[in-house]
């Protein structure tokens, strides 16, 4: 099977599809904090959080893996199948440990036992976007980048704003969430199965397993380590404040930087299965350019995008969530946003570094910047600083991160 490289027209769908769920994202926190009351919009948000931080656990590296050998070896299609029975086996060992530490983790999430009941919806939705994960990066992979962006729009996009637009209570939201995103699965699976033909014997699943583990095993800790700088300091915050509303604060200010990030997800969707079919194909060229041109748009972008917010917060604030917001979130989101500049910069570039090399360099340079960020939280805590201190440390390791990533791709490009 020939794998063609993508084109602009599949580079501007990938963009007008993120773009779009970026706005559906933006509108389904505003419907919660207009539908919900306070308290509800605190735990949505929570949950949401909660859900982003134990996907790394759950993916076992498989949302990297599956791509990168599928674009290297497009007429494999027993990866599919072979990756949707690691992740039924991964939900199954991360589920189990959920129900059983549910006090536990309730108050790891929530800052108290009182939300044991939601446990079993958060486990249910992680264990079906773990699917989605599966199907969505086969087909990035084999760059069927119309039918990726269509299962991608829906999950991701318009089941969450479907649900919160009709209900009123965090219950019903995550009832219909799950309903329709099964629903969804089974049908998009099935019918790649069934369209693609794709049937695979126990030594092919074998082979399969020690390709897709042995890449994706090690990146585990790296998805970890990032997803733990991008909650702790909502869970410090909640610990420390013992307000739920503060967390919440702090957990929305938290999603206004992944969004930033998620502006330039495309990017890394289509460069990760593109760099590795340069390099089959020796295409050096090709990879420096993306490089060069991606670096400046991220920082280019970034600056206008952080200078805007700065200047019309409130404005912007108000269109998000609507008249009734928390005016907290304003200082909150200003301090966290520094982190925009390292965090974007280190989501266009880990592609590259992914594609490059087998090494897990990723996760190495994200567990160096938990360690720097675990050290500073312990000054924190032996000065006994305010939660504002947290924020600024976060920012910092941030802006570590994009640096560390930025100059390890570029000494990886030069010797190739």
């Amino acid at each position: 099977m020939r794998l063609r490289i993508p084109g602009n027209t599949n580079y501007i769908v990938t963009f007008g599809t993120e773009f779009l769920i970026l706005f559906l994202g933006f509108m389904v926190f505003r419907l919660a904090n207009a539908n919900l009351e306070d308290t509800g919009f605190s735990e949505y948000t929570l949950i949401r959080r909660s859900i982003s931080f134990l996907q790394p656990l759950l993916m076992i590296g498989l949302g990297v893996a599956i791509p990168r050998y599928v674009s290297l070896e497009p007429g494999r299609s027993s990866l599919l199948p072979s990756g949707l029975i690691w992740m039924f086996l991964s939900i199954l060992l991360i589920c189990t440990g959920l129900w059983i530490g549910k006090s536990y983790v309730s108050r790891l999430f929530f800052g108290s036992e009182n939300y044991t009941h939601y446990i079993l919806p958060i486990a249910v939705m992680l264990s079906l976007y773990g699917l989605h994960a599966i199907i969505y990066g086969f087909l990035r992979g084999m760059f069927k980048v119309f039918q990726a962006n269509f299962v991608q729009l829906i999950n991701v996009g318009l089941i969450p704003a479907f649900s919160v637009y009709f209900t009123d209570n965090v219950n019903d939201l995550l009832f219909w969430n799950i309903v329709l995103l099964t629903g969804s699965l089974v049908i998009f699976i099935a019918y790649h199965m069934i369209r693609m033909k794709i049937r695979f014997t126990k030594e092919q699943f074998i082979a399969d397993s020690k390709l897709l583990l042995v890449y994706g095993l090690p990146r585990v800790l790296g998805d970890f380590a990032l997803l733990g700088l991008l909650t702790l300091p909502t869970f410090l915050i909640l610990n420390i404040e013992k307000n739920v509303l503060v967390g919440g604060d702090v957990a929305y200010s938290l999603t206004l930087l992944n969004l930033a990030g998620a502006a330039f997800g495309p990017l890394g969707l289509i460069l990760l299965p593109e760099i590795v079919s340069a390099m089959r194909t020796q295409n050096l060229k090709l990879i420096r350019r993306r490089f060069f041109v991606s670096t400046a748009l991220c920082l280019g972008l970034t600056l206008l995008g952080v200078a805007v917010f700065y200047l019309f917060s409130e404005t912007i604030l108000w269109i998000l969530l609507g008249k009734d917001y928390r005016p907290s979130i304003i200082p909150v989101s200003k301090i966290v946003l520094l982190s925009a500049f390292g965090y974007c910069l280190y989501i266009v570039l880990r592609s590259f570094l992914d594609a490059m090399k087998v090494k897990a360099s990723n996760a190495i340079n994200l567990l160096i910047c938990l360690g720097v960020y675990g050290i500073l939280i312990g000054i924190g805590k032996y000065m006994g600083l305010d939660f504002t201190y947290y924020l600024f440390s976060f920012a910092g390791v941030m802006t570590l991160l994009g640096l560390i990533t930025f100059i390890e791709t570029y000494q990886s490009i030069k010797k190739l």
